[in-house]
Order: structure tokens, then C-alpha cells, then sequence
């Protein structure tokens, strides 16, 4: 793998970052890492100044959306020491959604390295808890062309930015997980059998953004979709993976083609156990679901993902107006217990039992070059 070039000169945030005042997805480091794809080969990789892309009006990415992407955190330990949440995880999974879009493998090494990299470069921009650092990777075809076919040109791209609670109004932070309404859509499916829903393509994404819409009319902060088929059995959020607490046991859809395997659900099903919890996964109907809230056997509803770690589920609304109100203390429980091992986890104040913190070192890249850069 070539060496990474370094482009840019230290730098540091204008002012102290307070989690509590950074709205999540909008404030960006002053670099990022980007490579291009050229000739059968990833070249060129680098860090600099984070300025726009010229791109050709006909490239592939505008009009056949080829192009995948990641979502992955860095964490500033109580210690101080800066790590990276389960990256060979999101490696891995770069891979197989490039493989799914027909993009050019990124060799985890590369990607690891990228992340690991540009993640020095901008640690000064990593808040304290309960903040982060978000890191984008993404890949996007840029061939000038309207044929259907796979671009022969590429870039592979890696965002950072300094953020804090996913839903604010959820009351995240240490300790308190929080919790949201949802809304629960049955005549709009997020993925089916056979297409990209396992893969994390924007594509997936633009086609929940109407139902999205639609629901923050009813409060709801996410869309829980059902599947394909019969619109019956609960598969994934818009963005975040569902479990449910039922008769003092973790339940979990499985994973499948129209589910993507998110880094967050795999974690917990693993600090669940550590807990004493029973967890499984298993195909969990609505209904069930409805009938256990009725009956006292689901006392808790969760949602799990990078950007929102985990959240309870407080309400969720239907299509038909009516709504289902879980006669629970929020968050729950068992969502308490697993955000506490999560986030204790991720900063340090618990042992990484299973190695799946990487401590951000200084990086090998190549000096900075002898000349004035600025932001973009």
C-alpha cells in the first residue's frame, strides 16, 4: 500500500467544543483522506484541505447512484487517549457493499489506515464524552457517462466530523439512553429479496426519505419498516437496527439480504449475554409485538445504531392514526443497562474485554509539504 500523504498543517477548533451545542452531521473537520481509482488501482492517497468536488454533470454517481458508504466513531477516552469503535467491522462491510454496487474492492488495510490517519490528524477536533468524532467513509463512480454500466473511475473519500447526541430530544448522554417515537410503515418497505438492502447505499436511503417526512408530521424521529412480502414482520429502521425485551429475553430480527448487519446490533447481542441476558434473533411479527405490549410480556422496544448508539422506542404510531403506548418507564431497563456497557466500553471505563477498540496512533504518512493550505 503507498504511503499516505499528508497535505495539511495542525490545526485546531476555533473554539472549545461542548457536545451538548454540536448539532449531529453538520459541523466538518478542516481536512479529509481522498484517493482516486485509476487504471485497475487506488492512487494517490492523501490528506488535505477539505474543499468541493469537481465532478462532470454526466458521472455515474448523479444519475445510477454507484456509490456505498460508512459510518463508524472515534471516542476521546476519560484517559485522553483517542480510539476507533470496532473499524475492522465497517471495513468489511466497505467491502461487500462495493462488491453488491460493482465498485473496486477497498483492501481493509487501506481503509483502516485512511480512517486511522486522518482520525490523528484531526484529534484535536474529537470532543469528550458524551461527544465524538463521526467518520464518513464513501466511495463514488465518476465516470462522465449515461451508459447503465460500472464506472472504471472512482473516489474513495473519508469525511470527520465533531458531533454530539444523535436525537438531542432523547436525552442521550451517560447514563441515559433516552427514547423516541416511531412511526411504523406498512405500505412503504425500505428494502425486498434480492436487492440492496443488506449493502449501505444511498440509495436505500433516498427511497425512505418521503416516509421520513411523513412521520416527523406525526413526532416520530424514525420509520420502523416491515418486510417485502407480507408487511408483517419488523426488519430495520431507516438508519437503525430494532430489538425488543420479551419475557425477560433480547430478541432481534436475523440478518438477511434486505437487513444491513449493523456494527451497534452485533455488539449488543454480544454484551448481552455478559449481562445475563438471554438474546437471540428470530423473526418478530408486529402483531406479536402489539399482543405482548397488550399483555405484558414486551416491556421494552429499543433502536441500535452508530449514530444514536442506543435509544428506547416510546410510542409507535401506524399508518391508520392509532397508536400503541408502552406502559413503561424510559428507557427501560434493559436499554439502560446495555447503553451504560456500551458507552462505558467506548470510553474507557470498562476493559475491552474483546479487542475491538483501536487506539488512534501517530500515523504513517508522508510529511506535510512546504507550502500555505487553507480550508476549502
Amino acid at each position: 500500500m503507498r504511503q499516505i500523504a499528508n497535505l495539511t498543517r495542525p490545526s485546531t477548533p476555533p473554539e472549545p467544543l461542548d457536545p451538548k451545542k454540536l448539532d449531529f452531521g453538520k459541523i466538518f473537520t478542516p481536512n479529509f483522506f481522498v484517493s482516486e481509482y485509476r487504471n485497475g488501482e487506488w492512487v494517490n492517497p492523501r490528506i488535505e484541505p477539505l474543499a468541493p468536488f469537481a465532478l462532470h454533470p454526466a458521472s455515474t454517481v448523479f444519475h445510477y447512484s454507484q456509490t456505498v458508504f460508512e459510518g463508524l466513531k472515534a471516542f476521546r477516552q476519560d484517559d485522553g487517549h483517542v480510539v476507533l469503535f470496532r473499524p475492522d467491522m465497517n471495513a468489511k462491510r466497505l467491502r461487500r457493499s462495493c462488491a453488491r454496487l460493482a465498485i473496486p474492492e477497498i483492501d481493509e488495510a487501506l481503509f483502516l489506515e485512511a480512517v486511522s490517519a486522518l482520525v490523528d490528524n484531526e484529534r484535536n477536533f474529537v470532543p469528550r464524552a458524551p461527544g465524538c468524532l463521526y467518520v464518513r467513509p464513501t466511495v463514488i463512480g465518476t465516470d462522465a457517462s449515461l451508459g447503465v454500466k460500472s464506472a472504471s473511475e472512482f473516489i474513495f473519500f473519508v469525511l470527520t466530523l465533531p458531533s454530539g447526541p444523535y436525537f438531542k430530544s432523547a436525552g442521550e448522554g451517560p447514563g441515559a439512553p433516552g427514547a423516541i417515537d416511531v412511526f411504523v410503515s406498512k405500505s412503504v418497505v425500505r428494502a425486498c429479496p434480492g436487492g440492496t438492502g443488506s449493502a449501505k447505499t444511498g440509495g436505500n436511503y433516498a427511497g425512505t426519505l418521503q416516509v421520513t417526512e411523513e412521520a416527523r408530521h406525526f413526532g416520530c424521529s424514525q420509520v420502523l419498516f416491515l418486510d417485502a412480502r407480507e408487511h408483517r414482520y419488523i426488519e430495520e429502521m431507516g438508519g437503525m437496527n430494532v430489538m425488543c425485551v420479551q419475557n425477560g429475553r433480547l430478541r432481534t430480527p436475523p440478518l438477511s439480504d434486505t437487513i444491513l448487519a449493523g456494527v451497534t446490533r452485533e455488539s449488543l447481542l454480544v454484551l448481552a449475554k455478559e449481562l445475563g441476558l438471554q438474546a437471540g434473533e428470530e423473526p418478530i411479527a408486529i402483531d406479536d409485538v402489539m399482543a405482548g405490549v397488550k399483555d405484558g410480556s414486551v416491556t421494552e422496544l429499543m433502536a441500535c445504531g452508530t449514530a444514536a448508539a442506543v435509544v428506547g422506542i416510546r410510542i409507535p404510531f401506524f399508518e391508520n392514526g392509532s397508536k400503541l403506548q408502552i406502559p413503561r418507564t424510559f428507557p427501560g431497563r434493559v436499554t439502560s443497562a446495555l447503553y451504560e456497557a456500551l458507552v462505558s466500553l467506548q470510553y474507557g471505563r470498562s476493559p475491552d474485554r474483546h479487542g475491538w477498540l483501536r487506539k488512534v496512533e501517530a500515523a504513517a504518512t508522508a510529511p506535510p509539504v512546504r507550502q500555505s493550505v487553507g480550508r476549502g
